[in-house]
């Protein structure tokens, strides 16, 4: 036989000794395993996902290229005929918790040519 398979008879057989409680030629050891709550998935009102992209000075494209969708998207979402969900929910989470986030993860880096929402006609965004 080759040593390959000599080595994987060797490990079989002192996984089957391990299995039947002799655990003298085998190394283990403990790990502590933490118990974790996930937060729940917030339900986004579209006045709640306009106010958070305006309270970020950015415009619907900015804000839907910094989320990873379309700004068509963001659009449905702000009109109430649709609603974020999965990933793009835990995104708007993180980013209404942490307002630096876009900037810390170089998601949105500034740039002289970078559109950012007016003030004055934040009603027509």
């Amino acid at each position: 036989m080759s040593k390959q398979f000599d080595s994987m008879m060797e490990g079989l057989t002192e996984l089957l000794e391990y299995a039947k409680g002799d655990r003298s030629k085998c190394r283990t050891r403990v790990v502590e395993v933490k118990s974790l709550n996930v937060t729940p998935l917030k339900q986004y009102s579209e006045d709640e996902i306009k106010s958070l992209r305006v309270s970020h000075n950015l415009t619907q494209k900015t804000f839907a290229q910094c989320l990873g969708v379309s700004q068509k998207t963001v659009e449905s979402w702000e009109r109430g005929e649709n609603s974020p969900s999965g990933s793009s929910v835990r995104l708007l989470q993180m980013l209404e918790r942490n307002s630096n986030i876009l900037e810390e993860c170089e998601i949105l880096t500034p740039t002289d040519s970078m559109e950012m929402v007016n003030p004055a006609v934040v009603g027509s965004q």
